[in-house]
C-alpha cells in the first residue's frame, strides 16, 4: 500500500487537519485529503481482500473500498465503527475509499512548532501533534487501498 510523500512532513505554516478517534487513540489527516465524512453504509465483503479491508460500499454511485482503520494502523479493529472518512485519490472510480472511525472530533489548524517527528520512522506517520487535549498522531492516508 502506497502512502503520501514522507518529505511532506515539513510544514511552512499552519495546516488544517481533521482529528478523529479510533478506539482510545486520536489521529489526524490533512483536511485537503478528505472528501466527506458520512455515516456508515451497508457493505459487502470481498473474498481474498487484505485483512484491513472490510468490503465495499456504494458512495454516491461509486463502488468504494471500506477500510478497517484500526487494523490498518495496527491498533485493534474498528469494524463496528459507524463513521466513514471518505478519501478520493484521483479521477478513477476505484480511487475512492473510506476509513471507518469511531469519532470525528474537529477540524483544527496545526502549527509546525507543535509537531514532533514520528519516533518510529513509520512511513504512514507524519508526526506527533501536541495539542491542549494531548497527543495526536498525524497519519497520511494511503494513496491506494
Amino acid at each position: 500500500m502506497a502512502v503520501g510523500d514522507p518529505a511532506a512532513t515539513t510544514l511552512d505554516g499552519p495546516t488544517q487537519v481533521l482529528e478523529f478517534g479510533v478506539g482510545d487513540e486520536r489521529y489526524c489527516v490533512v483536511l485537503d485529503s478528505v472528501t466527506e465524512i458520512i455515516h456508515r453504509q451497508a457493505s459487502r465483503s470481498l473474498p481474498d481482500a487484505p485483512s484491513h479491508v472490510v468490503g465495499v460500499m456504494d458512495y454516491r454511485g461509486t463502488t468504494t473500498t471500506l477500510v478497517d482503520t484500526a487494523r490498518l494502523l495496527n491498533v485493534g479493529s474498528s469494524s463496528d465503527a459507524q463513521r466513514v472518512v471518505v478519501f478520493d485519490t484521483g479521477d478513477e472510480e476505484d480511487d475512492v475509499y473510506g476509513w471507518l472511525v469511531d469519532e470525528v472530533y474537529r477540524v483544527t489548524d496545526v502549527d509546525p512548532a507543535n509537531v514532533d517527528d514520528s519516533p518510529f520512522g513509520d512511513e504512514r506517520t507524519r508526526g506527533i501533534v501536541r495539542t491542549d487535549d494531548g497527543l495526536v498522531v498525524w497519519v497520511d492516508p494511503p494513496t491506494e487501498t
